[in-house]
């Protein structure tokens, strides 16, 4: 039953990008562009629909459709979409590997109206694949750690001078162990806590440690001490009961469960965005809509090893341009201008919104920020250790893809778990490693 249904589905799915797609030219006498995007914020669709008004009132002969997909299902309609070769004109996320070996992906190199020095390089450089530009960016965005500010300063914690000096695996470890206890209520208070349903916990602590890519052409760079020495680290840390011994069960739900009950002291992996959702739950609670205790949220760096350098986890993500079979030349221009300005500094208010630093030059300073004021000192410095992607081929992405999926992933999750030491987990990249990449 279950795989006649998804049959179903993915039928329905090609018969509703054939007639969405198909006929994505013309429209009477104006040329229809398609965008499909996602609710990038809670307020962009309303932005979106501005963004449309304002190019279709200056571009009489261009009508936008667009289509905000779901985050669950859009994935599998736009590569379905993209096999059948009749993507969307426009299409929103960050370019892979796979558009590219499609053929439809266009390259942008050369057919810009506008500047790329308009936007900020690194962002731009998350956009690029093997040298061409494959879309243009509307945020950068950063995966940081967050902390509990009623607990830090119950204990003493100078939170402002980690947001601007950063601190190490050393340091952190001595303050987390600060709100390791047990509440009035009996529940467990932990020092740190973390998702441990994938690998970013690793990806965070590796980069900080010396090891700003997983990969490189040649195949994995984790396969040495310092991977070693970071797996060890956060062993230690379940070991010392700073984080909870089920971390490995511990997904995002109950992540946020932990923080809002003032039982973690900081937490992983947070965003900018939670100050402003976190304020939101607080006024949750003074309107007595849910019960708990307010917090606020401190924005906070992850730490980094004694002699590395602090590197913040972040990328960029934004619109991409394909084009389908049989498209016209003129068609494929004017989908590039309305590319152009939903990446423009008007498209601004998305990065405003999810509390991140403008990545179009002309937007910066045009829009407030939704972060408390202790915070927006750390998000502009988190913003400037972001670093540009490996430069690697599409085909050695792909196997990074399948090596984090087959053998990181579980291989972490063992170490979580306690079921994998940390020097298993290395002969285990070694050797899967070295066969994934070598094929």
């Amino acid at each position: 039953m279950k795989r006649g249904f998804s049959l179903a589905l993915i039928l329905l799915l090609v018969a509703s990008i054939i007639l969405g797609c198909s006929n994505s030219s013309s429209s009477g006498s104006k040329d229809v562009v398609k965008v499909w995007t996602y609710p990038v914020h809670g307020d962009y669709e309303p932005e979106l629909q501005e963004l449309i008004k304002s190019f279709e009132a200056e571009n009489e002969n261009i009508k936008i459709e667009y289509e905000v997909l779901s985050w669950a299902e859009g994935p599998q309609k736009f590569d379905i979409a993209l096999n059948s070769g009749n993507p969307p004109d426009i299409y929103f996320g960050k370019p892979q590997g796979k558009y590219v070996d499609s053929g439809l992906a266009v390259d942008l190199t050369g057919k810009l109206n506008v500047n790329e020095s308009d936007y900020n390089d690194v962002a731009l450089d998350h956009m690029r694949i093997e040298g061409g530009l494959y879309g243009l960016p509307i945020y950068m965005f950063l995966h940081v750690w967050g902390g509990n500010k009623q607990l830090m300063e119950q204990y003493g914690i100078d939170y402002e001078k980690i947001q601007t000096e950063g601190w190490t695996w050393a340091e952190f470890k001595e303050l987390a162990a600060k709100g390791v206890t047990t509440k009035a209520s009996g529940e467990q208070q932990y020092g740190f806590v973390f998702q441990g349903n994938n690998e970013e916990l690793l990806d965070h602590l590796a980069l900080n440690n010396g090891l700003p890519y997983r990969f490189n052409e040649d195949g994995i760079t984790w396969n040495d001490d310092k991977i070693l020495e970071t797996m060890q680290y956060i062993r230690s840390l379940i070991d010392d009961g700073i984080m909870p011994r089920e971390t490995a069960a511990v997904d995002p739900a109950k992540r946020m469960e932990l923080y809002y009950n003032h039982q973690a002291l900081f937490f992983g992996r947070a965003i900018p965005y939670f100050d402003p959702v976190v304020e939101a739950h607080n006024e949750e609670i003074k309107e007595g809509k849910v019960e708990g205790e307010e917090v606020n949220f401190v924005l906070l760096p992850i730490p980094h090893n004694e002699g590395q350098e602090q590197v913040s986890f972040g990328g960029s993500e934004g619109y991409m341009l394909f084009t389908q079979k049989n498209a016209k030349e003129d068609h494929v221009n004017n989908s590039i201008k309305v590319l152009e300005h939903l990446t423009s500094a008007e498209a601004g208010q998305s990065a405003a919104a999810l509390a991140l630093p403008q990545v179009h030059k002309d937007a910066e300073g045009k829009f407030e920020m939704p972060l408390a004021p202790y915070n927006e000192v750390a998000a502009e410095v988190l913003a400037s250790k972001v670093l540009p992607p490996a430069k690697v081929s599409a085909a050695a992405k792909a196997k990074d893809d399948r090596f984090r999926t087959e053998v990181v992933i579980p291989t972490f999750q063992g170490i979580l778990s306690g079921e994998v030491t940390p020097e298993e987990a290395l002969e285990t990249f070694k050797t899967k490693g070295t066969e994934i990449f070598a094929k």
